[in-house]
């Protein structure tokens, strides 16, 4: 049974809600916390507790602990989900992060595609392909916490998806052809429902469990660059702009001199640190 205090917390869509030490256990177990850690934690989190705290605040006081008090790899994934919603307001260097975990899964990737359907041209976020399945992917990209997507969404995106469908089955018989919604927030019931009923693919920020997004950009190591904090926010933007978009390539950029009008060489040397930490998992 979940142990449940007398606090209140205010979560980014200004529900209430009792303050649940499991949920922010299993938050912290995401980010690859040892168990006495994340307890200790839990019990400092406990004593900076007041009536109706919000949910930002509770954030920030785990961040401040993590950072003094943990490997800094567990530090960055905590602030993973933030980092995403910092990669806006633009949603292309959100396809583009889309893009590059599908590769590490073995997808061949295009970002930005003109396509003609049966009726009308649609732009698709990203199209995947693997073996012989085609995957028609919507990126829909939040920038405010607490933001749901919702069944509108799902319901243009599997109507884009029947109009181009039909017209690649005419073209290839023997391919599969599917839709697939990913989202970097929580999606609605209805959209669960609807997804399915008919055949929508739906990944969120947790859901499928073990594949939700959050998962895949830990296992890929392609984290965002908006987790490196020491760089100034105007830069970013920059490099975002660029295309830019993860650790990782950022890491082949600067070894490549490519951001050399961008970044000098006591940041670069930093950067490198701290992108060493972060992506511990990925070469």
């Amino acid at each position: 049974m979940q142990s449940l205090s007398p606090i209140t917390i205010i979560k980014a869509s200004g529900t209430k809600e009792p303050f649940s030490e499991e949920k922010v256990v299993k938050s912290l177990a995401t980010s690859g916390l040892s168990l006495d850690t994340a307890s200790q934690t839990v019990d400092y989190l406990k004593r900076h507790l007041k009536p109706e705290i919000t949910t930002g605040a509770i954030y920030g006081h785990v961040s401040s602990y993590l950072k003094e008090n943990a490997p800094i790899e567990n530090y960055f994934n905590y602030g993973l989900k933030r980092a995403v919603m910092e990669m806006g307001p633009s949603g292309y260097p959100f396809e583009i992060l889309v893009s590059e975990i599908l590769k590490t899964e073995n997808y061949k990737t295009e970002v930005g595609v003109i396509t003609q359907g049966k009726c009308v041209t649609h732009e698709i976020d990203v199209i995947a392909q693997k073996e012989a399945n085609k995957y028609f992917v919507e990126c829909k990209y939040h920038n405010t916490p607490g933001y749901k997507t919702d069944i509108q969404v799902a319901l243009y995106t599997y109507a884009r998806f029947l109009d181009v469908s039909n017209l690649q089955k005419q073209s290839n018989p023997n391919q599969n052809n599917f839709s697939w919604l990913i989202t970097n927030t929580k999606v609605t019931s209805e959209v669960v429902d609807y997804c399915k009923c008919v055949g929508l693919l739906v990944t969120t920020w947790t859901r499928p469990e073990g594949q939700g997004l959050q998962d895949r950009i830990v296992a890929s190591g392609l984290h965002p660059i908006t987790l490196l904090y020491d760089i100034p926010r105007i830069d970013i933007k920059t490099l975002l702009d660029r295309g830019i978009v993860t650790c990782v390539r950022l890491k082949t950029a600067i070894l490549n001199n490519e951001v050399n009008d961008i970044l000098d060489q006591n940041e670069k040397k930093l950067i490198l640190k701290n992108i060493e930490n972060i992506c511990k998992n990925n070469e």
